[in-house]
């Protein structure tokens, strides 16, 4: 099983450089076929097609992501969010209470009158 790590890395490193080669010449061909007869732009050789691939592999990130695959950014405060609703659809209704009445209690304490800074506050 040893030897198979070895292998991994020089076959990947291959894959990898086919599938640039392969879609450099995709991309060289498509932008050859309509550029030029579209929009009078240039002719692309087949380097300039592989700089432009990876340039919007830059720009875009998307490549090898696949069509129709879209990617659900979850942000911090989204995931919180999202498992204390899922927490507290599960709870029964005295937890839902007992819930409640901590979270008022808790939110009241931090809250402070409009005369008193919230420096003042702190300091208690």
């Amino acid at each position: 099983m040893r030897h198979r790590k070895f292998i991994r890395g020089p076959l990947f490193l291959i894959k990898l450089v086919l599938i640039l080669a392969i879609t450099s010449a995709i991309v060289m061909f498509l932008w050859n076929a309509l550029i030029p007869a579209l929009f009078a732009g240039p002719v692309l050789s087949y380097w300039q097609a592989a700089g432009l691939l990876i340039l919007s592999k830059i720009l875009f990130g998307a490549m090898g992501k696949g069509f129709g695959k879209h990617r659900h950014h979850h942000y911090p405060d989204e995931i919180w969010k999202r498992k204390l609703k899922e927490k507290y659809e599960s709870m029964t209704p005295e937890e839902k209470e007992k819930f409640r009445t901590r979270c008022r209690v808790k939110f009241s304490a931090m809250e402070f009158d409009e005369k008193d800074s919230p420096a003042e506050h702190s300091k208690e």
